[in-house]
């Protein structure tokens, strides 16, 4: 089956809770709102895409359990293609809590890894890049990720990676192999050991053949276009919920490359399909249309 997104990446389940401003420790206490929810970048990802319509599927493994029949369930429900998931039935997917602040939307994010089954190299099966256009990877499930990058590389396939934290070697090596980087500020800092985001761009760009794209939430995108730099500042919007932005502005961009947007065009309509995520609690609870997105650019022009 040919898809027109390949997602690899982390799979997880949220389970998002806001908490009163005060609370006795020990008591029981009724909150706002507690929701269970499919999480992480790459997870997230697939399913902003395939709420754009893209056909995406995800690669990851489920297991026997409660956790997996949520994350598969989770996915589907967004319209997430997950026949070429792998069984394995001790797997399960990540858990997170995350804690989000009534007060200004931003979030607070606990998980663990227990049981946890990553793709490994030998797992990936070169029919996947070869029925994709693109190719969408985050910098969980390294060794698998490295392999698919590699194998959309040869293929001329193009590929988007979502990199956020991990060994500084690996990364590098990923942001060599991608066609487009999307990272957050604080790893391209790491990376370049350097604060000033235009100067990271430079940096990395010695590293790298690929489009490069810095965000850093509030403070807007970054990218390297030619010898200029571009900057895609922030739609404002009353934010509920900071969860799940980043991986929607990926998200957003993939589709609009598939498009044929100009760089320019990308971190634009990235940018507002991330802020209109942003109004809901949860990262995956409201997808807007791209008519939707497009309308809310053009009447922010106007405002």
């Amino acid at each position: 089956m040919a898809f027109d997104v390949i997602v690899s990446g982390l799979n997880v389940v949220d389970l998002l809770v806001t908490l009163p401003t005060q609370y006795e420790a020990g008591k029981k206490h009724q909150v706002d709102n507690i929701l269970i929810q499919g999480g992480a970048p790459a997870g997230n990802a697939a399913c902003g895409l395939a709420s754009l319509g893209m056909s995406t599927a995800f690669l990851g493994f489920n297991g026997d359990n409660t956790q997996s029949q949520i994350a598969q369930a989770e996915l589907a429900r967004c319209g997430v293609d997950t026949s070429l998931m792998l069984h394995e039935s001790g797997a399960q997917p990540a858990i997170a809590l995350v804690e989000v602040d009534p007060d200004n939307g931003d979030r607070t994010v606990f998980y663990s890894l227990q049981g946890y089954r990553a793709l490994t190299p030998a797992e990936v099966n070169p029919a996947w890049v070869a029925n994709t256009r693109l190719v969408f990877v985050d910098g969980y499930d390294v060794d698998g990720n490295l392999e698919l990058l590699r194998q959309a590389k040869a293929a001329n396939v193009p590929s988007v990676i979502d990199i956020e934290a991990g060994d500084k070697a690996t990364l590098m090596e990923m942001l060599a192999l991608a066609c487009h980087a999307i990272l957050p500020l604080e790893a391209a800092q790491e990376l370049a050991a350097e604060q000033n985001p235009e100067i990271c761009l430079r940096r990395l760009a010695e590293h790298s053949d690929g489009q490069l794209v810095i965000t850093d939430g509030a403070n807007g995108s970054w990218a390297l276009d030619g010898d200029s730099v571009i900057h895609q500042g922030i739609f404002r919007v009353e934010v509920v919920d900071t969860t799940g932005c980043g991986d929607a502005y990926h998200a957003a961009y993939a589709f609009a490359l598939l498009r044929g947007d100009s760089l320019a065009e990308r971190m634009q309509f990235a940018a507002a399909f991330a802020a209109l995520v942003a109004r809901h609690l949860g990262g995956r609870t409201a997808f807007p249309s791209a008519q939707q997105v497009h309308s809310f650019i053009e009447s922010s022009s106007k405002a």
